[in-house]
């Protein structure tokens, strides 16, 4: 496995909080397939130990009245749960990969965050296509169109590289 420390400066104390943390590790590996753990503390109701009846069983089996009461007064006189901290690791990105996910699964919102995500564009697309392709090769794709074409989209039009990217290669 592989483990990241974080060394801080002096006025980033803000992101050792756990929501800050998880709140970035889920907006940059929300796609990933790999999981990713972020170790969180949790309250849990720690019951205090009961006594044991050991000392009940040895006794008779006729009870008086008195016992009976003594009895009721005790459930009554439960002690009450104590909090107990625990730390736990908790996976951040539960979702599996919008790609490999069946089209009737997705909603409209997941597909635009996914391409905001991917493109660092702040405008919805203008359209997208999801696919599985099958032949000599399969793969499953979704395909998308920007709104506004690149304002770079001609300076070294010959010598500019292709734009589609490959995510995920198995």
């Amino acid at each position: 496995g592989t483990r990241v420390t974080l060394h801080l400066k002096e006025d980033a104390h803000d992101y050792l909080s756990e929501n800050k943390l998880k709140d970035a590790s889920k907006k940059y590996s929300q796609f990933i397939q790999f999981p990713i753990y972020v170790k969180v503390k949790k309250e849990v109701d720690a019951e205090a130990e009961e006594e044991d009846d050991d000392e009940e069983e040895d006794k008779d089996d006729v009870k008086t009245k008195d016992e009976e009461e003594k009895e009721e007064e005790e459930k009554e006189e439960k002690p009450k749960p104590t909090k107990k901290t625990v730390y736990e690791w908790e996976q951040v990105n539960t979702q599996k990969a919008i790609w490999l996910r069946a089209k009737e699964d997705v909603t409209e919102e997941e597909y635009n965050e996914f391409y905001k995500s991917i493109s660092k564009d702040y405008l919805d697309p203008l359209a997208y296509t999801h696919f599985n392709a099958e032949g000599e090769i399969e793969f499953k794709s979704i395909l998308y169109l920007p709104k506004k074409a690149p304002f770079d989209m001609m300076d070294n039009y010959w010598s500019k590289k292709s734009e589609v990217k490959l995510f995920v290669r198995r």
